[in-house]
């Protein structure tokens, strides 16, 4: 039989798979456990003492943080990359701050399985780099931007040369699949010349001078494509909110400023930000397709499953339609 610490160090170095159920189930029983291994004299030898249980008490609360963390990353009402990077990084910052104030006395088994889960997520953090998006979609939202991963990367001179380099990237493919070709280059403003009408009375000899607008140099003129992205992170240097901020009502209301940057936006945030979503929407599919409808085309069974789901969009709209008026 392992000992208490081996399992809650066990249980830290699979935290990023494990929650707090189980080490917290056999603490809820704390009183049961005891009175049980009291009475079997065989069991005597595996007694748990009161550090031990202090123990898994610790383990127990720190697991919370990582059910937590999985909770939020897999909700599917606000799926996002940049949602899921921003938890990851609050996590990594959240156990670094533990590892900092573990009082001396704490067992070092428990030392270690902490630094391990640390480590760990630090590998899973690392394996974003595989793909642009997160970084990116990060940059897109309002409530990160720019501003905060530079701030967050301040102290960390390979992170923040990452994130310049994503910037670069970003911008460029911005320029390559979004930015409007008939506004990248912008022609310099000239005079409008408007020719008088037949039927002016002649003022000056034999008819006036030509109307010429000597301000139109001032006149603002097509504004180039990666202005929107330099306007963007400009207007984004205060942050918003991100509990009360809703990145996708946020570019929407903006899309007229941002005509181009808003559907690179728009694309990055439909992009799941964990397979929860998938799996959900795969879930339910067995109840479309049961044995009497086994036999339906691919193309049919995608129709049903959007139907279904435009339905239950509208039967919630309609619910909170209905408890807004009776509020």
């Amino acid at each position: 039989m392992s000992s208490p610490l081996s399992y809650a160090r066990l249980s830290l170095r699979c935290a990023p798979a494990l929650n707090a159920e189980s080490p917290g189930r056999a603490y809820d029983y704390k009183h049961v456990v005891n009175t049980y291994v009291a009475v079997n004299r065989e069991l005597r030898q595996y007694e748990l003492s009161t550090n031990d249980w202090d123990a898994i008490a610790m383990v127990t609360d720190w697991l919370k943080h990582f059910r937590a963390a999985t909770v939020e990353m897999s909700v599917t009402k606000k799926p996002m990359l940049s949602t899921v990077h921003a938890v990851f990084r609050g996590l990594q910052r959240h156990l670094k701050g533990i590892l900092a104030s573990l009082p001396d006395h704490t067992p070092p088994e428990i030392k270690k399985g902490l630094l391990e889960a640390y480590r760990k997520l630090s590998d899973y953090y690392y394996k974003f780099d595989e793909s642009p998006y997160y970084t990116w979609a990060a940059l897109l939202d309002p409530r990160i931007s720019y501003s905060g991963l530079k701030s967050e990367y301040s102290n960390d001179e390979e992170l923040d040369q990452y994130l310049e380099q994503a910037k670069r990237d970003l911008r460029q493919y911005y320029l390559d699949n979004y930015a409007s070709t008939a506004s990248v280059a912008a022609p310099a403003p000239t005079p409008v010349v408007r020719t008088p009408s037949a039927s002016a009375a002649p003022l000056f000899g034999q008819g006036s001078p030509q109307k010429v607008s000597f301000t139109a140099h001032y006149k603002q003129g097509p504004r180039r494509s990666s202005d929107e992205m330099n306007e963007y992170f400009a207007l984004t240097q205060s942050r918003e909110d991100f509990d009360f901020c809703d990145p996708v009502s946020w570019w929407y209301k903006r899309r007229g400023q941002f005509p181009n940057l808003y559907r690179l936006a728009r694309d990055m945030m439909s992009i799941p930000g964990s397979a929860v979503a998938v799996e959900r929407i795969f879930s339910s599919s067995r109840d479309t397709i049961s044995m009497r409808r086994a036999n339906l085309k691919p193309g049919t069974i995608r129709t049903l499953m959007l139907v279904k789901h435009r339905l239950r969009l509208a039967r919630t709209a309609v619910d909170e339609l209905l408890g807004d008026e009776e509020g």
